[in-house]
């Protein structure tokens, strides 16, 4: 299914719109705050006390009445107490308060102790029940003037300034945003449709900046996977098309071919068709390895895993190597106790084959190769040396790479499609070892193939790939 493209103007409206929501959230946010935080909220139970003490001076209503002027003189507020039948009974000298309406006296009596009295224009009336038998039953009213001042007309209009002032704000923030991502959008798409050179290419700065710096380098190595995948079909093509060419003309001149003659062209279509198997091999190998690699934890699917002699392996694989090449200086130093491992034995000894395949096609046919086999308390390693051409540090970043290839003049002559050493990296990533590399031009290459050890105090066995 393909993404319809999102157009810049309504990318540009999504990040105005989550900006302004945001302003406005915040902006309703501290209005509530500051409307619940209101002094006036807590008056109420300083006026019960007030009505309260006015009241406990009943049923005399001289000592009510001076209870309720010294409250009037040193406040300046309003205070009236009524009966049970909304009738006056003391009212401060500065008071105009009226009984309450019907709706207000009905919520008071059904026990809200505060309450504000709707009919009145004024300030806001507070209403107090008071039910003390034997002084005074009924209610009081108490109309604050010296609590906070009321809200000035001018705080709705700079309410609104500040609203107008975050709108810009929004707007200034939501332009930062809509250039580089609107880029990175167009960028992807493109190459989302195949434009393998496109990049975001954005300033360095930034959160912005580092997600397309790292967009770009994304892209750059997929286009790179992609490069490499369209030579991997050029080099096949090639190096498939010369051995089928020769084992052709093998077949054809064995056909016409009597005695001696026919078995040396056989010989030689068996070597064609070895050649061919390897590269076959290799490249559905690493295939494999690559495809294992990319399942999701607990799905991989395992190599078969035998605790096997590495020192043991390593010192047959390169005799039998020795045996092959008896014209070219081959030692190996491996120590004489078992280094055991949890490892497919099929796949070491590839690795194996590979890395001492390697030293001889980049070296002299007169020119030594050594093999080492060494340990630590947590890994075991094997080591070839050769003294070759070695590798230019330009190249030695990629060595690793599927399908690369760092003497393409020599390649031709060596064979293969540069993907000895990724298979070598391959094998030791799937047992949780690594590869390291150290070479220089003309000075040859020393590659060291490292696996973690198995319980050393395990029952020992018989080493396994033999």
């Amino acid at each position: 299914m393909t993404t319809p493209p999102l157009r810049p103007w309504r990318l540009a409206a999504v990040i105005y719109g989550l900006s302004l929501l945001t302003l406005l959230v915040a902006a309703a946010a501290v209005a509530l705050f500051v409307w619940a935080s209101r002094p006036q909220r807590a008056l109420p139970h300083i006026f019960e006390h007030f009505v309260r003490d006015i009241a406990a001076h009943g049923p005399d209503r001289a000592d009510m009445q001076a209870a309720a002027d010294r409250i009037a003189d040193h406040l300046g507020d309003e205070v009236a107490l009524f009966d049970a039948h909304n009738n006056l009974v003391v009212a401060s000298h500065n008071s105009s308060l009226e009984p309450l309406s019907s709706a207000a006296a009905a919520t008071l009596a059904r026990g809200e102790q505060f309450v504000d009295d709707p009919s009145s224009n004024h300030d806001p009336v507070v209403a107090i029940r008071v039910d003390d038998p034997g002084k005074f039953t009924g209610y009081g009213l108490v109309r604050p003037h010296n609590g906070p001042p009321p809200i000035s007309p001018l705080i709705p209009a700079a309410f609104a300034l500040v609203l107008v002032i975050l709108g810009i704000a929004a707007a200034i923030v939501a332009r930062r945003l809509h250039g580089p991502l609107a880029r990175l959008l167009t960028t992807a798409q493109a190459f989302g449709n195949g434009d393998l050179r496109v990049r975001a290419d954005l300033p360095p700065r930034g959160p912005l900046g580092a997600l397309g710096g790292v967009f770009d380098e994304m892209a750059g190595r997929v286009a790179r996977l992609l490069q490499a995948q369209r030579e991997l079909l050029t080099n096949v093509s090639h190096e498939l098309r010369t051995p089928l060419s020769r084992l052709r003309v093998a077949l054809e001149i064995a056909a016409d071919s009597d005695g001696p003659d026919v078995r040396a062209d056989l010989h030689a279509a068996e070597e064609d068709l070895a050649q061919l198997e390897h590269m076959v091999e290799d490249v559905l190998k690493v295939a494999s390895l690559d495809l294992a690699a990319l399942q999701p934890e607990g799905q991989q699917q395992p190599s078969r895993h035998d605790r096997l002699d590495l020192a043991a392996l390593a010192e047959r694989t390169t005799r039998r190597f020795a045996v092959a090449c008896a014209d070219r200086p081959v030692d190996v130093a491996a120590p004489a106790h078992p280094l055991w491992i949890d490892a497919d034995a099929v796949l070491v000894r590839r690795a194996l084959d590979n890395l001492l395949d390697n030293a001889r096609k980049y070296s002299d046919d007169a020119a030594p190769i050594s093999v080492h086999v060494t340990s630590t308390a947590t890994t075991a390693v094997v080591t070839v040396i050769d003294a070759g051409v070695g590798i230019d540090p330009a190249d030695q970043p990629h060595v690793f790479t599927p399908f690369f290839r760092a003497d393409r003049s020599r390649a031709r002559v060596t064979g293969g499609v540069g993907l000895g050493l990724t298979l070598v990296q391959r094998i030791a990533v799937a047992h949780g070892g690594s590869v390291t590399l150290t070479s220089a031009p003309g000075r040859g290459t020393t590659i060291s193939l490292s696996f973690p050890r198995s319980d050393t105090t395990a029952t020992t066995e018989s080493p396994s790939g033999t």
